[in-house]
């Protein structure tokens, strides 16, 4: 089993949230999930996190050969996330044994926090 944990203050978010950012780090279907929210920056920190501790559990960081766009973070009816890969990302865990991952978002007015579990 592998464990990755990420935070992030939503003022560095919002901070450093340009069109270059969106388009580097996010797919249309993150940003346009997040601009549907009442805190947007919020939505989008806590995505971030997620991908980043989906990437810190695997060991690796950004740009450690899994692209960031290669990750969403998608929802279900119920509200809750869930990833959905690309084939590269889904074959780089395959190769590592692991067929199984689950994350979960938190947030409090100015932190966002996720999990990643890959089993």
């Amino acid at each position: 089993m592998l464990v990755g944990v990420d935070t992030i203050e939503s003022e560095r978010m919002s901070r450093n949230l340009n069109d270059k950012t969106l388009k580097t780090f996010f797919t249309d279907y993150e940003i346009e999930y997040s601009n549907k929210t009442q805190n947007k920056v919020l939505r989008l920190a806590g995505i971030f996190c997620a991908k980043e501790a989906f990437l810190k559990a695997l060991g690796l960081g950004i740009g450690g050969g899994i692209n960031l766009r290669e990750i969403e973070v998608n929802h279900y009816e119920n509200g809750k996330p869930y990833l959905k890969l690309s084939t590269n990302a889904k074959n780089y865990i395959n190769g590592l044994g692991f067929k199984n991952y689950d994350i979960n978002i938190s947030h409090t007015d100015k932190f966002s926090f996720a999990v990643c579990i890959i089993s």
